[in-house]
């Protein structure tokens, strides 16, 4: 009863909530997804949307037409990825989404412990921010996605808490506050550290604690990813002040990193869609991220 255009558009506007948008993420032209919607609803013989406040709402009877249309949906992209992965001799696949520092200090050992487990299974890993890897699981573009943030009352995704994060000063092993147990947060802001952007949640996450202790915030330098501020730290420029991966990283990298205090927000979580189950792979891998970060 549905074409695959069709059920696209649908979810589409499940999405994006406006027909241009809706059109321009699935290569239409809004003209077309209107008239398609149009011929949708003659067919069925109910609307699919009003309009309401200048957007477009589901009515009660599209809103129960959606979860199956996700479904449908999901069942013909696993097919497709299935018959991809056959053609091409493989027959499991798992596409992992990860912000930055997630992909060069968490994942590489987990996929390497299922990797071990499971040979013939392919990965794609995707980078992005943690908007991005939301989006990413949102339209089953992965099958897992790991971020640094909060994901609050999001309906479109699935979220679970892997670890609380911590704040960390990094610094050359010859610093002379390399072997220190007892560093501020106090001294190292009085120093005019390396910090992350406040783009980043990690970043915005020190300015708030910097001025909620009425400490300056004055960094001699910003970086937008904790490699790179690690990376300043090993030349000599400063002390940087990241998260908890960032401080694992630059340990990996030779680096002291030592622990300045416990934060609430953001923390590390993984997401994936909330409209289908989780495929087995992913799961093992939600297994082993979970056992690794125990044993952090």
């Amino acid at each position: 009863m549905f074409s695959r255009r069709e059920l696209l558009l649908l979810r589409a506007m499940y999405q994006h909530r406006t027909v241009t948008a809706a059109a321009a993420s699935i290569n239409m032209t809004q003209p077309a997804a209107s008239a398609l919607l149009r011929d949708m609803e003659i067919r069925l013989g109910f609307l699919l949307f009003s309009r309401e406040k200048r957007r477009l709402q589901l009515t009660s009877q599209a809103r129960t037409l959606i979860p199956e249309v996700l479904n449908a949906l999901a069942g013909i992209e696993s097919v497709e990825r299935l018959a991809g992965d056959i053609r091409q001799g493989t027959m499991a696949r798992l596409v992992v989404g990860a912000v930055a520092i997630a992909a060069s200090s968490l994942l590489p050992p987990a996929l390497m412990r299922i990797r071990k487990a499971h040979s013939e299974l392919a990965v794609t890993l995707r980078a992005g921010t943690a908007l991005e890897i939301i989006e990413m699981a949102v339209d089953h573009r992965i099958d897992l996605g790991v971020i640094v943030g909060t994901v609050a009352d999001n309906e479109r995704v699935s979220s679970v808490q892997l670890a609380p994060l911590s704040l960390y000063a990094i610094c050359r092993k010859d610093h002379p506050w390399a072997a220190r147990r007892d560093l501020s947060l106090a001294e190292v802001a009085m120093a005019g550290p390396i910090v992350l952007a406040t783009a980043l949640p990690a970043g915005r996450a020190t300015r708030q604690v910097m001025e909620a202790e009425g400490l300056p915030y004055r960094p001699m330098m910003e970086a937008m990813q904790s490699s790179s501020a690690c990376a300043l730290a090993a030349e000599g420029l400063g002390v940087a002040i990241v998260e908890s991966l960032g401080a694992r990283y630059a340990q990996r990298q030779g680096l002291a990193a030592m622990h300045l205090m416990a934060l609430e927000d953001p923390v590390l979580a993984l997401v994936w869609s909330r409209d289908r189950s989780m495929s087995m792979p992913a799961q093992q891998l939600h297994e082993v991220l979970m056992q690794q970060v125990d044993a952090w």
